[in-house]
């Protein structure tokens, strides 16, 4: 269980991503999050991971989903528009990731 000083930051973090999510036009349902990200489907060897959003209710990027990819990605490519977390970023700086935007699919 989380002390009140954790929740209520956590509640002020998820505030400031759906006023982001809102103020960029996309559509975001608050409510429970992801049991888990979706598992990343990407080739052995692949050094770039183009990020599908369709299984996300919303479009944030999370550290935990990049936890859940392969060491030898170099290269992330995100939907235009997809919000990234403060710990996604960290994690992409801290393992010298290429960030790449690239057009919506749906």
């Amino acid at each position: 269980m989380m002390d009140k000083s954790t929740e209520e930051l956590v509640n002020k973090v998820v505030a400031a991503v759906m006023a982001e999510l809102s103020r960029r036009g996309a559509k975001a349902e608050s409510g429970s999050p992801q049991k888990s990200p979706p598992k990343p489907a990407a080739p052995p060897n692949a050094s770039v991971h183009v990020v599908d959003m369709s299984n996300f209710r919303s479009p944030v990027l999370l550290e935990s989903y990049l936890l859940s990819l392969p060491p030898e990605v170099k290269e992330i490519a995100v939907p235009a528009g997809t919000v990234i977390t403060p710990g996604a970023r960290d994690f992409i700086r801290k393992k010298n990731l290429i960030l790449k935007s690239i057009p919506k699919t749906n």
